[in-house]
């Protein structure tokens, strides 16, 4: 080859790499972000040039925190509000100097469905789901609510992105995370959520919740991504590809991101591509299903209990499987028996916290290129210095925003609209 011609070669290969960062970075900057004095998400700013204060560890949310809360009006205007993390209904309003008895506060969901908050309920911040909004109107206005067009999600896959990251990239980004917020929760917000708030109203669970939203983000990610993907081929190795990311997180015993993964893959708007998975290989396709017998709930969850039975902290676990037998636990026992204590409740319940609490007893260092990727993202000279990840190297920028383009995901979470987008593209 000439040097003409490598060197033309080469420069093809920095433009797409410089196109590939150009759109996550646009991706990136239409995300929303809901900030804590504690710092405890990333707070991002024009991505035209990264910095070490993009990325941030997440913190725990505590109760004392303050948090930047919008409220919308009818019209899509909104007004921002730093409100401690508890504040109720009531306090939200009193801030607005809007008089209680002519406005309430409505629940906005990306489908439209519309909820009334009652006027003591607290924490109003950290229940919302991943693309509700909090609307202050009138009764009248109430029923003339419509979402938001950032509620209604992405109409535009990141396919060219995803294909351009390694899927161990990927996973281990998804691993970072999902072991910060999990280490951000504290095992007794379980109880708390299982008891209710009623009980223990001054015990926000906005960890544990902002856990299990995620788990809800990544999946409505995957059939998001799938079902925005029009061409087929395309589509067809991006199955691939997130089969392939759910080997990976299920080999780092990350069973938080590896069951939402596949939760995404088996998403009804997903399951009916038949044309799509025909193009899949065999092989990957006894994978996927060997996988997919793990999450059968039959048995009470047999199977994926005798998974979880055979792995050796750390390891992020499947929190759902867990809450449902905390429940169980509870409304199946009285906590009292002839006016006595009943330990044996109590010592079910704290053998399942304690299952939660060994999980991460020991630094969470799998064989991946996480591996002190926080560290090695701020070094004095990020935009030189290079990460090795697999056969790919990767420049600090292109790591961050990678990292923040996994942090901050753009779904559709509005089954109906995924459906329709799914018919589609296969009739």
């Amino acid at each position: 080859m000439c040097f003409g011609a490598f060197l033309k070669q080469k420069l093809a290969k920095q433009a797409k790499g410089h196109a590939h960062l150009s759109m996550l970075r646009r991706y990136i900057g239409a995300r929303r972000h809901l900030l804590l004095d504690n710092g405890h998400q990333p707070s991002i700013r024009g991505c035209h040039q990264l910095d070490q204060s993009l990325v941030r560890m997440s913190q725990p949310i505590r109760v004392k925190d303050k948090v930047l809360q919008k409220v919308f009006r009818h019209d899509h205007s909104f007004v921002s509000l730093r409100m401690p993390l508890n504040a109720s209904v009531e306090d939200v309003m009193a801030a607005m100097k809007i008089p209680a008895r002519d406005h309430i506060l409505v629940k906005v969901k990306s489908s439209g469905v519309r909820e009334q908050l009652k006027m003591d309920a607290r924490a109003t911040s950290s229940f919302l789901g991943l693309n509700e909004r909090i609307f202050l109107c009138t009764a009248d206005q109430a029923d003339k609510l419509t979402p938001l067009q950032e509620q209604l999600g992405p109409d535009m896959n990141t396919i060219y992105a995803l294909e351009n990251m390694s899927s161990k990239i990927i996973a281990a980004q998804l691993t970072s995370y999902d072991w910060e917020l999990f280490n951000a929760m504290h095992e007794t917000e379980l109880l708390y959520y299982v008891l209710g708030k009623k009980k223990f109203p001054n015990s926000p669970t906005a960890n544990l919740e902002r856990f299990i939203q995620r788990f809800n983000e990544v999946a409505y990610w995957v059939a998001t991504e799938l079902c925005l993907c029009a061409d087929q081929a395309k589509r067809a190795r991006l199955l691939k590809k997130f089969i392939t990311i759910a080997t990976i997180l299920y080999s780092h015993h990350n069973m938080n991101s590896f069951t939402a993964v596949m939760y995404g893959l088996t998403n009804s708007a997903v399951s009916r591509l038949h044309k799509t998975w025909k193009k899949v290989p065999n092989k990957m396709k006894k994978r996927f299903r060997r996988y997919e017998h793990m999450l059968d709930p039959f048995s009470n969850h047999e199977a994926m209990r005798q998974v979880v039975a055979k792995l050796s902290p750390p390891y992020i676990p499947y929190l759902p499987l867990i809450l449902k037998d905390l429940t169980f636990i509870h409304e199946g026992n009285k906590s009292y028996r002839n006016g006595l204590v009943n330990f044996e409740k109590m010592s079910m319940i704290a053998k399942n916290l304690r299952t939660v609490k060994d999980c991460r007893n020991q630094p969470y260092l799998p064989i991946s290129p996480q591996n002190n990727l926080m560290d090695k993202m701020f070094l004095k000279s990020p935009l030189k210095q290079k990460l090795t990840f697999s056969d790919q190297s990767l420049s600090v920028e292109g790591a961050q925003i990678i990292c923040l383009y996994i942090r901050n995901l753009k779904v559709i979470d509005d089954q109906r609209k995924l459906s329709q987008l799914s018919r589609n593209i296969e009739p």
